[in-house]
């Protein structure tokens, strides 16, 4: 699976790439927004190539740890490890690449969990956090609504 990088952990710029593909939109600093972490990106963030989530009418958000540092409209290789259900049905992905060990949702240090928990339910709470299964599906559904 394969994701496109919009903000890497660490950023402080709002990106979304562009709904014709041509390029990124600078929304301004995350902390206008998420003050949590003083609007500092706690994990790459981008989205999932090829999906949509029906519910948001959008690519599937994808949240990856990584070892290595990533950049901006960046492409990389993936495998899910959990889905963050939200009450607005934003949901996210929460995956690793190949540097990172993780297997579960509860192999993330206690302290990196809290803190994607405040940052991605700011605005809107989790419903629920679900496993690697849950989470394929979910993808797979979203392959499946973005061709049709």
């Amino acid at each position: 699976m394969k994701a496109i990088i919009e903000m890497p952990q660490g950023d402080t710029i709002r990106r979304h790439f562009k709904f014709d593909k041509t390029g990124f939109i600078d929304l301004g600093p995350i902390k206008s927004v998420i003050p949590i972490n003083d609007g500092i990106m706690p994990v790459n963030y981008g989205y999932i190539v090829g999906t949509l989530n029906s519910g948001e009418g959008d690519e599937i958000d994808v949240l990856i740890f990584s070892n290595n540092i990533l950049s901006v409209g960046q492409e990389v290789e993936f495998e899910p490890i959990a889905l963050i259900s939200r009450a607005d049905g934003d949901d996210k992905i929460v995956a690793v690449d190949k540097t990172v060990d993780f297997k579960s949702w509860f192999d993330i240090p206690k302290s990196e969990r809290e803190l994607i928990e405040n940052f991605f339910s700011y605005h809107h709470e989790f419903k629920s956090i679900e496993n690697a299964d849950v989470a394929r599906q979910y993808i797979e559904k979203g392959y499946k609504a973005f061709i049709l």
